[in-house]
């Protein structure tokens, strides 16, 4: 069930919002179930994209069976409520977990935003993982390590990142997926 395809979040109230996604089989050798290992694979893919420029921010959705990948430039475009959609598709039937990867604001402390490689995680118990790491012109910086965190370190979590599963449950927040032409699946 691998194929390009367009999601779409509809909730009462709500105009729908449409994005591209990827879905696609779970591979646990690349996609482990381990939460640091999965954070370590997902930075080292960032870091590997980002050789050729900064890597366009997406939206990760891991179930047992399958991995969902959603675009998100155009949800921004639309100026849609990100953490609402990312709420939506942890609340999909058999999630374990979603991720945020890609290139985003990093601040550091109440400075201005920089860009910077980011993969944080979240889980359906609340505990997420943060990996980031600086740019300065569009490249690494290789002055700077990471910045690796976990809340099973004691870390409080990051402002604006996660919550998404709670999110989710309190507002019944799901993506649902149907068939249609032109398309192998459509993310509702």
């Amino acid at each position: 069930m691998t194929g390009y395809s367009s999601a779409m979040l509809r909730a009462p109230s709500f105009a729908p919002v449409r994005t591209r996604s990827t879905v696609g089989p779970r591979d646990l050798s690349r996609h482990p179930r381990d939460p640091a290992a999965l954070g370590f694979v997902l930075a080292e893919v960032v870091e590997a994209a980002a050789a050729k420029g900064p890597p366009r921010p997406a939206i990760l959705g891991f179930s047992g069976t399958h991995v969902e990948q959603h675009d998100l430039p155009p949800l921004v475009a639309q100026k849609a409520d990100i953490h609402r959609f990312i709420a939506a598709v942890a609340g999909q039937e058999g999630m374990e977990a979603v991720a945020v990867v890609g290139t985003l604001g990093v601040r550091k402390g109440r400075g201005e935003p920089q860009p910077g490689l980011v993969v944080f995680i979240e889980w359906p118990d609340g505990a997420w993982w943060l990996w980031a790491r600086p740019l300065r012109d569009r490249a690494i910086r290789d002055d700077l390590p990471p910045e690796i965190r976990a809340a099973w370190d004691g870390w409080p979590r990051p402002s604006g990142l996660g919550g998404f599963w709670t999110r989710a449950r309190v507002e019944g927040l799901r993506l649902q997926r149907e068939t249609v032409d032109g398309a192998d699946e459509l993310v509702n």
